[in-house]
């Protein structure tokens, strides 16, 4: 999880884990009883936590998100609210359709604190922010279009809102889901790329800037265990990714 040790052995290995984050976090009051707690690095990685406290103040851990803060640039515009009320206030879900364009995406909102803004009907300049556990590497555009094998072959930047249909269709939806997920197939262009460290968490993950459908630009973070080769710059990456996104930033942090 973008260079964050998370223990996922069971369940009392995961609380574990968050709980010792938790302890470290910046905590936000984000309702009565509920806190958001961020763990900010350097290298663009985040977690969030979300905390509920009863009568007596002890705190339940009801969520743990990653997240990340780089420089893509994707022009949206927002349709649906989609979340489930059942994980509100800590997850936000929303669909949207890229500017000027009818293909639409769905996408969880990385802070959370940001929901008002992702109105439905709102413009909206965007990080959009990608994670991939099982990503493809191509050396370059031949050799994408090369291992296409068949008839007719998906375009370098092709984009594909796969969290919108059934799994039982080759979708990332589970089949019987009351709403969409926030999931995408696409392919594009990669334009920057660093091998990152993060400082809190001790891991380290592949960042790189890729340009995708009608030229968005998406931060793709990938464990560095499931690529074959390096993302370097002229490459292109495809695959299944969880997208998450926030308010565009004029900076790209560094390590």
């Amino acid at each position: 999880m973008v260079g964050f040790a998370i223990d996922t052995r069971d369940q009392a290995a995961f609380i574990r884990t968050a709980e010792s984050y938790a302890a470290n976090c910046t905590p936000t009051p984000i309702a009565d009883s509920d806190v958001l707690c961020l763990m900010k690095d350097p290298s663009g990685a985040e977690l969030r936590i979300g905390i509920r406290r009863d009568a007596a103040g002890r705190g339940e851990i009801r969520d743990m998100d990653p997240a990340f803060s780089g420089s893509g640039r994707t022009v949206v515009s927002i349709v649906a609210d989609l979340s489930d009320p059942a994980e509100k206030p800590f997850e936000f879900t929303v669909s949207a359709r890229f500017d000027g364009e009818e293909t639409p995406l769905v996408f969880d909102i990385a802070n959370p604190l940001e929901h008002e803004d992702f109105r439905p009907g709102t413009k909206l300049t965007v990080n959009l922010s990608a994670f991939s556990y099982q990503p493809t590497v191509f050396k370059d555009e031949a050799a994408y279009y090369q291992a296409q094998t068949g008839g007719a072959k998906f375009a370098s930047t092709f984009f594909i809102p796969t969290g919108m249909f059934f799994e039982k269709t080759g979708g990332a939806m589970p089949d019987g889901a009351a709403r969409p997920v926030a999931y995408a197939d696409f392919a594009g262009k990669v334009i920057k790329s660093e091998l990152r460290t993060n400082a809190i968490g001790k891991g380290q993950f592949w960042w790189a800037l890729v340009e995708t459908y009608k030229g968005s630009t998406v931060d793709v973070v990938m464990d560095p265990s499931s690529v074959k080769s390096d993302p370097i710059p002229g490459s292109f990456i495809a695959g299944r990714f969880w997208l998450t996104a926030r308010l565009s930033q004029a900076t790209d942090p560094s390590p």
